[in-house]
């Protein structure tokens, strides 16, 4: 019994791997226009979401500067009178 139960422990000390991409920090941190607050705002939901890290790395930087904006102002992070200031070419 004690055999299995470490063959148990060793399955699951392997199997323990970090969710979040190693990567994300430099490349959210790096991003310009954004307070330092805003960005570990961005950086801490993609450390809890995998799949949008892994997107938000294949992204062009205008892509990943207008998934930053919409994703601060839909989680209330920009004031709304400021949106529209994100949105103008």
């Amino acid at each position: 019994m004690k055999e299995v139960v470490s063959n148990v422990a060793t399955v699951v000390r392997e199997s323990v791997h970090a969710e979040a991409t190693p990567w994300i920090y430099n490349v959210v941190i790096d991003c310009l226009g954004f307070s330092r607050e805003a960005l570990m705002y961005a950086m801490n939901h993609m450390t809890e979401h995998k799949v949008t890290s892994l997107v938000f790395l294949d992204m062009t930087p205008d892509d990943r500067d207008l998934w930053l904006k919409t994703f601060l102002a839909k989680h209330y992070y920009i004031r709304s009178d400021l949106i529209s200031v994100f949105y103008t070419v």
